[in-house]
């Protein structure tokens, strides 16, 4: 069986499925090296609309690193100038397609690099979130990343330096997830999103996602002037033009990119 299962519906909903449940779903280097290349073909690939990410089984999301050959697989090859894990991160990043994560159960280690890159968290009630690297004389680096803008201040260092679990029920207390549910619920939930998602138009989901990578980092006078430049060419695509059209009309929208 495939390490990790990829599938695109004919609706363009891209399943990825980290297909380790005997080991937790931890994730080992080729395991990375797909989900990434699966990932970076939604930047061309129109049909592409939403993914998805949840693990096999129900015990865990993702363990983190496959430690079962009793080291780190995340030993750096000098003569590259990138990590496997760090590459799969900044294409998930990069993506114009909205990301939702499903937790089916225990997400640790580096298995929370996936809730720092959803745009959506949905939880079973059996899910539980941690970073406890510092536990096995390792830290997070590049987890912290990818949650720096998640996490509250004190949340952070709480979970990295104790290395304790937090509840699904917490995590939905701090805004962290945005749906917690009974395990048997997950999948429904999941499905009432992506329906959700599918029907808003696909380009103002990926110019938005765009736009929401982009002002990350900037000042509100450089974020309101890279806004600025956003307006006319929205405004002039066929999604724009149908969307007010419809909206005019009193009529759903037939988007002509979907």
């Amino acid at each position: 069986m495939p390490e990790v299962l990829i599938a695109q519906d004919s609706r363009g909903v891209l399943r990825i499925t980290l297909n380790r449940p005997e080991r937790r779903n931890a994730i080992t280097v080729g395991m990375m090296n797909a989900i990434r290349e699966a990932i970076e073909a939604t930047r061309t690939d129109k049909e592409a609309r939403v993914i998805v990410i949840t693990g096999a089984g129900d015990r865990a999301f993702c363990a983190g690193a496959d430690l079962s050959a009793g080291d780190t697989p995340f030993k750096p090859d000098f003569a590259q100038l990138n990590l496997p894990f760090a590459d799969l991160l900044r294409a998930a990043q990069g993506s114009p397609v909205p990301i939702v994560c499903a937790f089916n159960g225990a997400c640790v280690a580096g298995g929370m690099g996936f809730l720092g890159i959803c745009d959506f968290a949905l939880a079973a009630n059996t899910a539980r979130f941690g970073m406890p690297e510092a536990k096995i004389g390792l830290f997070p680096m590049q987890i912290v990343a990818v949650l720096r803008d998640l996490l509250p201040y004190r949340l952070m260092r709480d979970l990295c330096f104790t290395g304790r679990l937090m509840s699904a029920e917490e995590a939905l207390a701090r805004g962290i997830v945005n749906t917690v549910c009974p395990a048997d619920q997950l999948e429904s939930e999941v499905e009432t999103l992506i329906e959700t998602l599918l029907s808003v138009s696909p380009v103002a989901a990926r110019r938005g996602r765009y736009a929401l990578r982009t002002m990350a980092d900037m000042t509100f006078e450089q974020m309101i002037a890279f806004a600025e430049t956003q307006i006319g060419p929205m405004i002039l695509t066929e999604d724009a033009r149908e969307g007010i059209a419809a909206f005019n009309e009193k009529r759903d929208p037939v988007w002509p990119n979907a």
